[in-house]
């Protein structure tokens, strides 16, 4: 053999080389594609879920404020006190509701994050640490509310 055949077959191999290290390297992107797709649809899920939850909160919210203004009506006696549980009601319905808002406006934007590649996971953290200080806000207020 030449140094010319040797110089053409080792050039053919090393093709079919890179060839075969670009196949591999596309089929696991496009496996990573594929898992990170699953785990957006599966925090949009959970995302739903936890607004279904809010919700159904906030529905609960009312319903105790309207009973606390009834009974507001009934006991003269004990207005004051009962007028600032009802104001705390209130405001733990007004957070309610503001989460029950964040988290539809993060359902939209998980479905916006189904269309784009490169705020998948950052966008989706952000939703989870909003829910997150919105759950602990929330809960601080009522402690500090259930304490007065």
């Amino acid at each position: 053999m030449t140094w010319v055949e040797i110089s053409v077959v080792s050039a053919a191999v090393a093709v079919i080389v890179l060839v075969g290290f670009g196949i591999r390297i596309l089929i696991t992107a496009r496996n990573t594609l594929l898992q990170l797709s699953d785990a957006i649809v599966e925090t949009k899920v959970s995302l739903t879920v936890t607004a279904n939850q809010s919700q159904q909160l906030i529905k609960q919210a009312a319903v105790l404020t309207d009973a606390v203004h009834t009974q507001l009506q009934e006991l003269q006696p004990c207005f004051h006190s009962i007028e600032q549980t009802g104001a705390a009601i209130g405001d733990v319905a007004s957070v309610l509701r503001k989460a029950s808002r964040v988290m539809n406006q993060s359902i939209q934007g998980a479905e916006k994050v189904v269309h784009t590649h490169q705020k998948r996971l950052q966008d989706a953290i952000e939703w989870t640490t909003t829910g997150i200080e919105l759950w602990q806000r929330w809960q601080a207020h009522r402690n500090a509310k259930s304490d007065t």
